[in-house]
């Protein structure tokens, strides 16, 4: 069985997005599966309540971590088109979308340390079995971390965290003018 997360926390996204996501995983992943929602407002039977109610925005995507088995993670602003059974295997290490075809940099540069710049690592979506050691380093430096990264594809890329990539082109970003693929993100659009 597989654990399905999303988070919503805030006002960003409204219960309507939770519920969309919710009918298109429905719709589109055919293995057994648990629907949940990370929040700060329980509504739903899906909905479980936040752990770490003193963090901030992003930064509750990284207390999913504590939970464990086969996780797979994602955003509320995305569209699922078709089936997704694909992102459903190979739980053991930390898969995230590699995001270098919609980024401004040149891939021959060698990306270093990055703070305010886009990095390659996008935790739109996300696939782990363990990573407890990733929410235990992060709350050892909670503070140090919330100053210095403006979300948690940052904090990944900079700290030394081991992840793969999804492989594949069934995942598209929006700034790539793609209009229909398998899943389509939408970071940056609704800000």
């Amino acid at each position: 069985m597989v654990n399905v997360y999303c988070v919503k926390v805030g006002e960003k996204y409204g219960r309507k997005f939770v519920v969309k996501l919710k009918d298109s995983i429905s719709k589109h992943l055919t293995v057994e599966y648990k629907f949940n929602c990370l929040t700060d407002k329980v509504e739903e039977d899906y909905d479980i309540p936040v752990t770490h109610p003193e963090l901030r925005g992003v930064f509750h995507k990284l207390t999913l971590f504590q939970f464990t088995g086969n996780c797979l993670y994602f955003d509320l602003d995305i569209d699922i088109n078709d089936n997704i059974d694909f992102l459903v295997n190979e739980f053991d290490n930390l898969t995230l979308v590699n995001s270098s075809p919609w980024q401004q940099q040149s891939l021959k540069e060698p990306l270093k340390f990055r703070v305010t710049q886009n990095t390659l690592v996008n935790s739109s979506i996300m696939r782990w079995s363990d990573e407890r050691k990733i929410l235990e380093k992060f709350l050892k430096h909670r503070d140090l971390y919330l100053r210095l990264y403006s979300g948690i594809d940052r904090f990944i890329y900079n700290e030394d965290i081991k992840y793969k990539y999804f492989m594949g082109d069934s995942i598209s970003s929006w700034k790539e003018n793609i209009r229909n693929n398998t899943i389509i993100l939408y970071n940056g659009k609704y800000v």
